[in-house]
This record gives C-alpha cells, sequence and structure tokens, in this order.
C-alpha cells in the first residue's frame, strides 16, 4: 500500500512506483527531482492525467521526467489537472524505456567512432550482448539465430514465464520489467473477463515501431519491430521456431 503522502520515497525506481500507483488507482501528485530540476505526475484514481516538466506538459514532460537518472520523488495531494495524457502508463514507460535505449546506443557509438579503434561494420556485429550469453545452450540459441533474421526485427527480450530475463539485445534492463507488466495486466484482464490469451500483445510506439510481446513455449519473447514490420507475420514465425523448439 503506498501511504508516503509528503515524504521522499527510496528503493524502488520511478516506472514501478509509477505503475504501483496506477494498480493502487491512487489520486495524489508525484513530485519528482533530479538536482535542480522537479516535475510532476498527476494522478486521478489510478489514471496519469497529466505531467508538468519546466515549461512542458503531457506526455512531452512525462517522457522527459523518465529520462531523469536517478531522480527523488514524493507523493502530495491530489490536483485537478486536464487530461492531457491519453496513452496508457504501460505505453509511456516503454516508449520512454527505448527512447532512452536508443539514445544511449547513438552516445556509444559515437564514442567509439571518435576513440581509439574506430568502428564499422566488424565492431558493429560484435557488439556484447548478442549472442554471448546464449551459447552454452543450443535450443536457445537457434531460437535467437531465428528472430535475428527477420528483417524487421530492432531489438529482442526472451524472458522465462516468472519474467525474469534470459537473453536480450538491448542496453536497456528497463524493456523486461515492462514486458513482464504487460503480459501479467493481460492474465489479469483474462481472468476477470473469463477469456483465453493473451496470445500475444501488440503496442505502437509514438516513433512508429512495434512492440510484440509474445507468450509461449515456457517462454516470453518480446520484439522491438521497425514500421515495416508485420506483427502477424512475425508471431507466426515465432510460433514455428517455438514448435521446433519443443521437437528438439
Amino acid at each position: 500500500m503506498v501511504q508516503a503522502v509528503g515524504g521522499q520515497i527510496g528503493g524502488v525506481s520511478l516506472a514501478s512506483f509509477l505503475q504501483m500507483l496506477e494498480q493502487e488507482r491512487k489520486s495524489c501528485t508525484l513530485v519528482v527531482s533530479c538536482e535542480d530540476r522537479s516535475g510532476c505526475f498527476y494522478f486521478d484514481g489510478g489514471v496519469l492525467v497529466d505531467a508538468c516538466c519546466d515549461d512542458q506538459v503531457g506526455e512531452e514532460a512525462a517522457y522527459t521526467l523518465l529520462t531523469w537518472s536517478d531522480p527523488s520523488f514524493r507523493v502530495t495531494d491530489p490536483e485537478d489537472r486536464l487530461q492531457r495524457i491519453r496513452q496508457p502508463l504501460a505505453h509511456l514507460l516503454l516508449t520512454a524505456a527505448t527512447l532512452h535505449d536508443e539514445r544511449t546506443y547513438e552516445e556509444q557509438e559515437q564514442g567509439k567512432r571518435e576513440g581509439p579503434g574506430g568502428t564499422g561494420p566488424e565492431r558493429q556485429r560484435n557488439r556484447p550482448g548478442i549472442m554471448a550469453d546464449v551459447q552454452g545452450n543450443p535450443t536457445l540459441r537457434r531460437l535467437v539465430e531465428a528472430i535475428i533474421a527477420i528483417p524487421s526485427v530492432k531489438h529482442y527480450f526472451i524472458l522465462n514465464r516468472q519474467g525474469k530475463v534470459i537473453t536480450q539485445s538491448s542496453r536497456n534492463q528497463k524493456v523486461g520489467d515492462f514486458i513482464t507488466y504487460c503480459v501479467v495486466s493481460g492474465i489479469q484482464m483474462r481472468k476477470v473477463l473469463n477469456v483465453k490469451g493473451p496470445h500475444r500483445i501488440h503496442m505502437v510506439l509514438d516513433n512508429g515501431d512495434n512492440m510484440l510481446i509474445v507468450p509461449g513455449g515456457g517462454l516470453i519473447i518480446g520484439l522491438l519491430l521497425d514500421e515495416n514490420g508485420s506483427p502477424a507475420a512475425v508471431t507466426g514465425g515465432l510460433r514455428q521456431a517455438i514448435s521446433r523448439m519443443g521437437d528438439s
């Protein structure tokens, strides 16, 4: 239960705390501070309705706040705000993580180009984390090879059924948490509605990319696809790859 009204909150990430406010259907203001800057998230009954930071409001402000490193935050009384945010919280968190991941990678690549050894196709192919952590598992390696053979895949995330990341191509360590959050939310919805699934979860990000989440075969597979990727076609290919894993 969230009860820290007016006090600082430590030991939990900003993204996780936002999800807690949503799940507990809180009406409150979350004040976020980092160095000499501050901003706010505004919740009404667990729904994130607005955000502000400097001269930004709405989703633009939310994305700015979510990029801050190690912010502090505290809960204060709710405010009656205009609803400027229409996207679900999970969508905002995932998009923010993707933007942060892309920005970090670009900065690292820029550093490589400016540092010793330069860059180039060979350096690009040998980025750490692509295959090194699955070399000892032939079955998982074949699945990863099938995934990276799909032209529209920008990044992959493979988790076990408990939501723990087994391997991923992205340097962003937060996306796995968002994938687990989406799957758990889908399962909860399934129980409420008494329906089957989810067989896949598909979200379109603000930059046109697609996040595709496919539970199955004892694994949860998350794929970041470019705007040309067909979620239906990719899902079909994944199902075949997972089926082959079961036969091996």
